[in-house]
């Protein structure tokens, strides 16, 4: 009996937690029907907010939503106060980002309201009303909420680095990494290696790191090129899946239990 009750609460369950994927109710609906605190006041649609079928910024992703107004990036100082230009392991910190990231800090930097787009609906730009929210949103409709900016006045200061080569990669944003390659091996060394087969990730490279809580085949490696496999490196997207596909926190592409998400490239 109690198998059974558990079986019939478990079916009770399962339309609930495929109902919490995907981007419909999750922070990054902005419809004005979204359960989301920040949205519209009257936009219904879901999607206008980054894509549009027409009159996109490009027809890579048909994006909509206006570029952050940011040109040049620093990472703050370090405990003596002088400024951080590299990584412990000597990778050259951008001062120009690539766009995969600049697409993202276009809404989480605050400096271009949440609903500025290149195709408001009439086939030219415009700005998408979205209410203010107290703490969250101001009245140009820009994000203000401390805790999902990032970015902001182009300081990067505490974040982990974006639009760098991954480990022991070369060519990517102009920069080659710091890190050796003797420190890039599955069993002994600081990171994962690279792979290519098996990616569950949108750009099919990947890192080896394998076995829960750890899942390198989500981890979404950039390439320099598109459609290319080598001289990867790491944006907002290696980390992150805007579109709530996995359910998790913060949209995570791993779970972050046990630190997961992390050790997925850092093999620790």
């Amino acid at each position: 009996m109690r198998r059974l009750i558990r079986g019939v609460a478990l079916a009770a369950l399962l339309p609930a937690l495929c109902w919490a994927q995907g981007i419909r109710n999750s922070p990054h609906d902005l419809s004005m029907t979204s359960s989301a605190t920040v949205k519209a006041t009257a936009e219904t649609q879901i999607c206008k907010f980054c894509h549009t079928p027409h009159t996109s910024q490009s027809t890579q992703l048909l994006w909509n939503h206006t570029q952050t107004a940011q040109a040049g990036y620093s990472w703050g100082n370090d405990l003596d106060g002088s400024p951080i230009t590299m990584t412990g392991h000597g990778t050259n910190l951008p001062t120009t980002l690539r766009n995969a990231s600049k697409r993202c800090l276009g809404c989480h930097d605050g400096s271009v309201a949440i609903g500025d787009v290149s195709n408001v609906g009439t086939g030219g730009p415009g700005r998408i009303a979205v209410a203010v929210v107290a703490g969250r949103t101001d009245a140009n409709g820009n994000l203000i909420n401390a805790g999902v900016q990032v970015g902001v006045g182009g300081s990067m200061a505490g974040s982990h680095p974006v639009s760098i080569p991954y480990a022991a990669q070369t060519g990517y944003n102009g920069q080659n990494s710091g890190v050796p390659p003797s420190l890039v091996d599955n069993a002994i060394g600081n990171y994962w290696m690279v792979r290519t087969t098996g990616c569950t990730s949108p750009s099919g490279v990947c890192t080896q790191a394998s076995g829960a809580p750890v899942d390198g085949a989500a981890i979404n490696l950039i390439p320099q090129t598109p459609g290319s496999a080598t001289n990867v490196g790491i944006e907002c997207g290696t980390c992150h899946e805007p579109h709530n596909k996995t359910g998790l926190p913060y949209f995570s592409r791993v779970d972050m239990n046990q630190s997961g998400l992390c050790r997925s490239c850092h093999n620790k």
